[in-house]
């Protein structure tokens, strides 16, 4: 007789994590496997129950990440309660608590200047680039907005002085963004990353890029 394999505190917390995000979502058990299966990650209807009622010992790594990414959840939520609980088991001799335990899993446990080609200083500096497109894209879009409202108002007036002005104050921010954001990808090809490709609104900084045959 075959036994039921008993899950972990962990996998049993993910099964219960994935039945809701999947409630959430709104999918059967057959469209979340089909989405599974074209990601790659073949996991029958039967298994997302199993999976889901604890009828699994252990999931494999890549099932997760497709699950996390066919539900449209964040991987650390599947293995985190985070706000539901104080501290979790992440390992058998592993409590922390939950914040704790999603800044091991992100790499958000910043401790400080981490030395570059390090794995956490690797994702300080792909941290650095999007907040970086963040504000390139605030201030730009702001300076537009500016100008284009200064194009509505009558020439020699008050108003359209006053948009004018802060037209050019914004589109100098904007200037001083898009360089930082420029040098900030020219920092990451220096160390050998790839850095993410920009939105398209901001496909000018690229072209100024000098990017190695």
């Amino acid at each position: 007789m075959t036994k039921t394999p008993v899950p972990s505190p962990l996998t049993a917390r993910m099964g219960e994590a994935i039945r809701e995000a999947r409630t959430r979502a709104k999918l059967s058990a057959p469209e979340v496997a089909k989405r599974c299966a074209d990601l790659g990650v073949p996991i029958p209807p039967t298994g997302i129950n199993k999976i889901e009622n604890g009828g699994r010992g252990s999931m494999k790594v890549e099932e997760l990440l497709a699950l996390a990414a066919v539900l449209d959840v964040p991987l650390a939520s599947l293995v985190v309660p985070l706000g539901a609980e104080a501290t979790v088991d992440l390992l058998p001799n592993l409590n922390l608590p939950c914040w704790e335990a999603v800044q091991l899993i992100t790499g958000e446990d910043s401790r400080g200047d981490e030395p570059e080609g390090s794995p956490r200083g690797t994702l300080a500096v792909f941290r650095e680039h999007e907040i970086d497109v963040q504000t390139a894209t605030i201030s730009t879009r702001a300076a537009r907005d500016f100008r284009a409202q200064a194009g509505k108002s009558s020439v020699g007036s008050d108003r359209y002085d006053q948009l004018t002005r802060q037209a050019a104050e914004m589109e100098r921010i904007a200037h001083e963004d898009c360089r930082r954001l420029l040098n900030t990808r020219q920092r990451m090809r220096d160390l050998g990353l790839h850095p993410a490709p920009l939105p398209e609104h901001l496909a000018f900084v690229a072209q100024e890029e000098e990017v190695p045959n």
